[in-house]
């Protein structure tokens, strides 16, 4: 039995081949990230299109047969998002597009060879939240008739920022109530599309 030493040149070979086990395993949990996040997002727009109150979920003792396109998965996250964003949770679509083309991109950057900046996921995620919150808070100031949707028009963040304007507004004179909510409405409109 013969052994010799390992040369330079056979050593490196060996970190290429780890380095690049790396870069192979990191490209397929980028690319199926992506294919997850496009999947998801066209999973939300068809629960959310197809949406029916009457569908049972987490917030509704409803029974029977499901009416939402995906099914009962459907029925429920249509039901969440809803339930926390209203009408303003159509904004999940964007944002999940943006993340799969982000991920799809540094598979393009990596096949070119070219640097990429790393940056937190979570920032973005968390300016479009508040960004979804504040959009909420106007419309459930603005409309104020009943809807079927699981917490009205703006969910359960447009009920809690409406809650916070009017109490803040409760606390001025009453000749400057009407003045605040409208100028918090328009405040939060304003803040929440150049946020989004």
């Amino acid at each position: 039995m013969a052994t010799r030493p390992i040369s330079a040149g056979q050593r490196g070979a060996r970190v290429d081949w780890r380095a690049a086990m790396r870069r192979a395993l990191r490209r397929s949990a980028e690319i199926g990230g992506a294919l997850l996040l496009g999947g998801g997002m066209v999973f939300l727009a068809i629960a959310l299109a197809t949406y029916e109150w009457t569908d049972p979920s987490v917030s509704t003792a409803a029974g029977g047969t499901v009416e939402n396109w995906m099914g009962a998965p459907g029925a429920w996250v249509a039901e969440r998002a809803l339930l926390l964003f209203g009408l303003v949770s159509v904004l999940f679509l964007p944002m999940l597009y943006v993340m799969a083309r982000k991920l799809w991109r540094l598979v393009e950057e990596e096949d070119q060879d070219l640097p990429h900046a790393d940056h937190a996921w979570w920032r973005p995620v968390g300016v479009l939240l508040f960004a979804m919150a504040l959009i909420a808070t106007t419309i459930s100031l603005v409309i104020d008739f009943d809807s079927t949707l699981p917490a009205g028009w703006g969910g359960i963040a447009g009920l809690l920022g409406e809650g916070a304007v009017r109490w803040v507004a409760a606390q001025l004179p009453e000749a400057a109530r009407f003045w605040t909510i409208l100028a918090a409405g328009i405040a939060c409109l304003g803040g929440g599309a150049i946020l989004a």
